[in-house]
Order: C-alpha cells, then sequence, then structure tokens
C-alpha cells in the first residue's frame, strides 16, 4: 500500500499596498508599517507594493510570496479612502493576479482609512497638535 504526502500547509502572506511616489522619504513611514508588523508576527510573510513610481509593484510583490509558496495572500490599501484606485485599478490588478495564480486566494480589506480605529486615531492626533500649539501660543504670550 501506497503511502499519500498530506498537501502542504498553505501559508498566509500579507501585502501593504500604498500608491508610491518617486520621493525615497516618502516610503518610509510604509515601510515603518511593515517592520511594526513583522516585530508582532515574525513568521508572517509580509512586503510592501506600491501602485505608481516605485518599486515593487503588486504582481511583484504577489509574485515574491508566491514564490515561498504563499497561497492565501491579504492586500491591505494603505489609503485613507476609497478613491479611484482603491474603486477600480487594485479590483482590476487582483483580478489579473486571480487569472494567473488560480492556486491562490487574493483578499482585499478596506482602505485603511476607513478603518474607524483608524479615523479615531487621526482625529486625536489633530487634537493633540491643536492642543500642543495653543498651549505653545500661550507661553509665547505670556514670554511677552
Amino acid at each position: 500500500m501506497g503511502t499519500t504526502q498530506a498537501p502542504a500547509a498553505s501559508t498566509h502572506g500579507l501585502i501593504l499596498l500604498a500608491h508610491g511616489s518617486r520621493d525615497p522619504l516618502w516610503r518610509q513611514p510604509i515601510e515603518a508599517v511593515r517592520e511594526a508588523v513583522l516585530a508582532s508576527q515574525p513568521a508572517l510573510p509580509c512586503l510592501c507594493a506600491y501602485l505608481d513610481a516605485c518599486a515593487p509593484d503588486l504582481p511583484s510583490a504577489a509574485q515574491t510570496l508566491i514564490d515561498q509558496n504563499v497561497r492565501h495572500l491579504t492586500i491591505v490599501p494603505l489609503f485613507l479612502g476609497t478613491g479611484k484606485h482603491a474603486r477600480e485599478d487594485i479590483p482590476r490588478l487582483l483580478q489579473q493576479l486571480r487569472v494567473q495564480h488560480p492556486q491562490c486566494t487574493f483578499e482585499l480589506t478596506q482602505a485603511a482609512g476607513e478603518n474607524p480605529r483608524v479615523t479615531a486615531l487621526l482625529a486625536q492626533l489633530a487634537i493633540e497638535a491643536s492642543q500642543a500649539l495653543y498651549a505653545s501660543n500661550l507661553q509665547n504670550q505670556d514670554k511677552k
């Protein structure tokens, strides 16, 4: 009687998708999110990908993970809102990936900025910035 090997466990991977920019400094916050993910989940394959002006693009990042035996990919758009890219361009790219890699599952989350926790954090940061500037202006007026 022959032995049957169980299929290899499918690996889950994460792609942080951002717009992109020619300015190399623009990537730093996106890469910082990746570093935070890896610090928290070191075994989770995670890459950044960009829609425009810098590499890797989404298909290249997906291929890199697929080459590492990742078969379930979650794509998180690091956008503040669901504009044309999130409504049209990203779904089109995902459809192409699904056709090219039928053995894989691609899941797209909502734009990060539409998560209520992100909205609340941005509001809190804005309030803190306003309060800090107000307090600084009061101190400067007292010195006059």
